[in-house]
């Protein structure tokens, strides 16, 4: 269905953007405020792009001062349907830039503190450690240095809590999770902070999350294809999500997490992204309209949190660093089924949004290093190479290595197991046959099933059911390989231990012991 198609179109991308790219770093440098620039180096990038990454579809926004420059859109959102810059696409973590705005509104409205407990709005709030829970304050959660871990985020990846009181049971379910450092003095980014503050809107607004954002949010902007809901979103024309599998996309819905929807879960187009980026560069405005004070918009956008990277900082929602000297500000969003990037350039009034229908290790960066090259051409530079970053090897790495190593090891126990069925089995079976045969091999099952089911997870910092959607390849890798490794590990030591000479062994033993006894 996929293989000599997809394979020779990715042959003849990679020559088109080898072809073009001297194009492009000819390609006049797009200035701020200019309407008449000329896309067309753009548009060849990206199509180029996402030909040879096999993305099915996209679309990208670019926004230059207090305007719409330019909206592209490239391949399918299903069957026959090209998506348009109108296409509503799943934004992932972008979503938390639309709560920490809503947030930025209440506080000017008076009715919330940046540096009020969360139990101040929340009085039943609670983690596993109470001392703790009543020093998390609204900024903490906004600065993701709240003390929760990326792990504890992503437990409940994979809901599928569809009641009106789905944010709410999301703080609930918080009582028992262990914080992992102190409330205000380190950064890591967790999902559950935006769950958090989600709940902390609907609680102080006196509203349910979606409808606050659809009048305070999407309404002013003029946001007329983003959806809380998913069922308003397919009715929209909502793009058919993909996942990779072994290197090929693959159509497939997942559960609607609304649960988490303040956190990731939000859908919007490449249109409506460029009015969200037309307010984030112009002290909150988008046209006639102010959905935040300029005071408020530089508050979001300040440094606070130190990420680990030397130079890049989280603020509120926004990820804050350089470019080549140029401050920037970006962040990215992906779900188990699409991934999305914006990155803007404050001084200069240009921002870029990237959207694809796609997801997966092989493309999970693609949003951003696309988002890169776009940038790169407006501002007159060559777009860098796509390449994997490191973490992708890592990660696969550490999923296939294991599983490969379990099904050696089930070859290698099968192996000896053979050979030992054509030697006749000795009358008496002592230490070294109940050690080496039967007591070691179950430790290294127990090992190997430890690190799949365990530590791949906890390395991934996410759940097994997270990887099933995220990464359904590695998922059946891992499962699949723990799996076989359980059921022979089981059937060969019963197997061994009815083979007539250990049983005659444990016979043995058994009539010794009653005659010393006696």
């Amino acid at each position: 269905m996929f293989t000599r198609k997809l394979f020779i179109q990715k042959i003849l991308a990679t020559i088109l953007i080898l072809l073009y790219l001297p194009a492009v770093v000819l390609a006049s440098p797009v200035q701020a405020g200019t309407p008449q620039a000329d896309f067309s180096a753009v548009d060849a990038y990206v199509e180029a792009q996402r030909e040879a990454l096999g993305i099915p579809g996209m679309a990208v926004a670019i926004v230059q001062g207090d305007q719409v420059a330019y909206l592209g859109s490239y391949g399918e959102a299903g069957k026959d349907r090209p998506v348009t810059p109108q296409t509503p696409f799943q934004i992932g973590s972008l979503t938390k830039s639309f709560t920490a705005l809503a947030v930025m509104q209440l506080v000017e409205a008076g009715k919330v503190e940046l540096d009020t407990p969360v139990q101040t709005y929340i009085p039943w709030f609670r983690t596993a450690d109470e001392t703790a829970s009543a020093q998390i304050t609204v900024r903490h959660l906004l600065n993701q240095t709240s003390g929760f871990s990326t792990s504890a985020g992503r437990d409940e990846f994979a809901a599928s809590d569809l009641s009106d009181q789905a944010i709410e049971n999301s703080v609930r379910i918080l009582a028992d999770v262990a914080l992992v450092h102190t409330p205000g003095t380190e950064y890591e980014y967790s999902n559950v902070n935006y769950n958090i503050l989600g709940y902390i809107v609907q609680v102080v607004s006196g509203q349910s999350y979606e409808s606050y954002m659809q009048e305070n949010v999407f309404g002013p902007l003029e946001m007329r294809h983003s959806f809380t809901s998913q069922t308003l979103a397919v009715q929209d024309g909502l793009s058919t999500g993909y996942v990779t599998f072994l290197g090929f996309p693959v159509a497939r819905e997942t559960p609607f997490n609304c649960g988490n929807l303040p956190n990731g879960y939000q859908f919007s187009s490449a249109e409506d992204l460029a009015h969200h980026l037309i307010a984030q560069l112009n002290e909150g405005r988008y046209g006639d309209t102010s959905v935040v004070s300029p005071q408020g918009m530089t508050a979001m956008h300040e440094p606070a949190a130190p990420m680990g990277t030397l130079g890049e900082y989280y603020a509120m929602a926004w990820k804050i660093g350089d470019s080549e000297g140029t401050p920037v500000i970006y962040h990215s969003g992906d779900n188990a089924n699409f991934a999305t990037h914006i990155l803007m350039v404050p001084q200069e009034k240009l921002g870029v949004a990237v959207l694809i229908n796609v997801n997966g290790y092989g493309v999970n960066s693609a949003p951003t290093q696309i988002a890169d090259g776009v940038m790169a051409i407006l501002r007159g530079a060559q777009p860098n190479p796509y390449q994997k970053y490191q973490q992708v090897y890592l990660a696969e790495g550490s999923g296939i290595v294991p599983a490969l190593i379990a099904l050696l090891w089930i070859g290698w126990m099968a192996f000896r197991f053979v050979r030992r069925q054509k030697r006749p089995a000795p009358a008496r079976r002592g230490f070294a046959f109940w050690t080496w045969v039967i007591v070691v091999p179950v430790l290294v099952d127990i090992v190997l099933l430890g690190i799949l089911l365990l530590g791949i997870p906890t390395l991934w910092e996410l759940p097994l059911n997270g990887i099933a959607q995220m990464f359904p390849d590695y998922f059946i890798l891992i499962a699949g390989s723990a799996l076989a490794l359980a059921v022979w590990g089981v059937l060969r030591t019963v197997l061994t231990l009815r083979q007539p000479g250990a049983m005659q062994s444990s016979a043995g033993r058994l009539g010794e012991a009653s005659a010393a006894h006696l």
